[in-house]
């Protein structure tokens, strides 16, 4: 009967975290969080009006049990048995930054949970639905049009992330990017370390990308991304989601839901 009141208990708990309108499955509370998954991630719905540019910022980086690599390296964990990515942790440099400007770039045919077909899609980055009723008016940085699914970094090229599957996740357009001006998705954080790797040569970021999986998911729900300047004047944890305004993910397998 205790351990039935503390069950209660924790349940009560995770349903105060969940939106109104959301049921909690409590059998689904253990897949919330995916293996690879930092301790600080939480999961929750994605809404365009609280997150528009799909990232929030939700404190400071947490990079507790961690172990660092040496600056100017970044490590990849290995690929699970379902060869999804894990977390990439690096520690950046101006020299590391510069290396992965001027690589080429080689990026892999396919990564897990890559689509047979990845659809061209009409992304309404405003509430208003402008882009569905005429895109040819369609006002800038309202809309986008193009291809759903991007092979999104974990850590990017441009701060000297391999072009690796180890270090992708297939991630939506508005993942990669979110209105993509300003930079959003996992591009406000990796705009955020180039310029103040720019202004601050000598100095260092740790930089931290996780993929947040729930039970044998093949997408990521969230990534979350951990970064922290040598002077202490950027340090935060960011939760970047992995969604699209007006599409339904299919996270099992990759693609839509129809």
């Amino acid at each position: 009967m205790h351990l039935r009141k503390i069950a209660a208990a924790l349940l009560a708990a995770v349903t105060l975290l969940v939106p109104a309108g959301c049921a909690v499955d409590p059998s689904a509370i253990g897949d919330l969080i995916g293996p690879s998954a930092s301790s600080g991630a939480q999961v929750t719905e994605w809404s365009l009006a609280a997150a528009p540019d799909y990232y929030t910022v939700t404190g400071k980086a947490d990079f507790t049990g961690v172990t660092l690599p040496a600056a100017g390296e970044i490590t990849y964990a290995q690929p699970d048995s379902l060869g999804r990515s894990g977390r990439a942790v690096g520690v950046i440099t101006k020299q590391l930054r510069d290396d992965g400007s001027e690589r080429d770039r080689d990026m892999p045919s396919t990564i897990t949970g890559w689509p047979k077909r990845n659809p061209e899609v009409d992304i309404n980055l405003t509430a208003d639905n402008t882009c569905a009723q005429d895109k040819s008016t369609c006002p800038k940085n309202t809309c986008y049009h193009g291809y759903l699914f991007n092979k999104s970094h974990l850590i990017a090229k441009s701060l000297g992330g391999a072009d690796k599957a180890e270090n992708m996740v297939t991630g939506t357009r508005t993942q990669n990017v979110g209105k993509n001006n300003p930079a959003g998705g996992m591009a406000y954080t990796e705009t955020e370390a180039r310029d103040w790797i720019d202004k601050h040569p000598d100095g260092t970021i740790t930089y931290m990308a996780t993929p947040n999986y729930t039970g044998n998911e093949l997408l990521p729900r969230t990534v979350t991304v951990d970064i922290r300047t040598s002077d202490g004047s950027i340090d935060q944890h960011v939760t970047v989601w992995n969604t699209a305004n007006g599409y339904s993910i299919d996270y099992a397998k990759g693609g839509t839901l129809q």
